[in-house]
């Protein structure tokens, strides 16, 4: 499984997904890739909160942008939502703290 992102702007991330000639993009993947999205947008905080939304089926063949918003920045917990973006549709968000 690649975990590594690509920083193409500062709340913008690029991932890319194994070719094992599957029809569609393992979830745990995007789960992964989209907490590496939100970690590189905070300072040594660790998720204590996950929550995951599949919205359409990713397509293999295609990167997935991965576009972080800053909800909150608190002294005691930071809150991110991470949109996973194909082919210009959401496929899938994950709201962390």
């Amino acid at each position: 499984m690649e975990l590594t992102l690509e920083r193409i702007e500062v709340n913008l991330f690029r991932g890319t997904s194994p070719e094992n000639g599957a029809e569609r993009i393992f979830g745990g993947q995007v789960i992964a890739q989209s907490l590496m999205a939100a970690y590189e947008t905070v300072d040594e905080r660790i998720c204590h909160s996950l929550h995951c939304y599949f919205i359409l089926p990713g397509d293999p063949k295609a990167p997935i942008v991965y576009e972080v918003e800053r909800v909150r920045d608190g002294r005691s917990f930071a809150t991110r939502r991470v949109k996973a973006i194909q082919h210009g549709s959401t496929i899938f968000i994950l709201s962390a703290s």
